[in-house]
C-alpha cells in the first residue's frame, strides 16, 4: 500500500475515534447533530487532497497536502483533548452524585 494512503486513513482514523468519544460522552442530541459537520469540516480537506495527490502526479512537493495533514493533525488533537475533558467531568459528576 502506498505510504500516503496509509498516513491518511490512520488520521482520519484518529478524527473519527476523537469524535466518536465526544459522541458517546455526550448526550444531548442537540449537540450531537451538530458534532456531523464538525467532523465532515475537520476531515474533508484531507481527504480532497490525498484524492488530488494520488491522481495528478506533481513534480514538485505538495504543499496544500502538507498543510491538509497538519489541519487534520491539530484538529483531531483538539478534539481528542475536548473528548478527554468530557470523560473527566462526566466521571466526576458521577462520583459527586454517588456521594450525595
Amino acid at each position: 500500500m502506498n505510504k500516503l494512503l496509509i498516513l491518511t486513513i490512520a488520521s482520519e482514523m484518529f478524527l473519527l475515534l476523537s469524535f466518536l468519544i465526544i459522541f458517546l460522552t455526550n448526550r444531548k442530541t442537540k449537540k450531537n447533530i451538530l458534532l456531523i459537520p464538525l467532523l465532515i469540516i475537520g476531515g474533508s480537506p484531507l481527504l480532497y487532497l490525498a484524492i488530488d495527490h494520488m491522481n495528478s502526479h506533481y513534480v514538485d512537493a505538495n504543499i496544500g497536502l502538507g498543510l491538509a495533514f497538519m489541519f487534520t493533525w491539530i484538529y483531531s488533537a483538539i478534539a481528542f483533548v475536548v473528548a478527554i475533558i468530557l470523560i473527566i467531568r462526566r466521571k466526576r459528576n458521577n462520583n459527586i452524585s454517588k456521594e450525595q
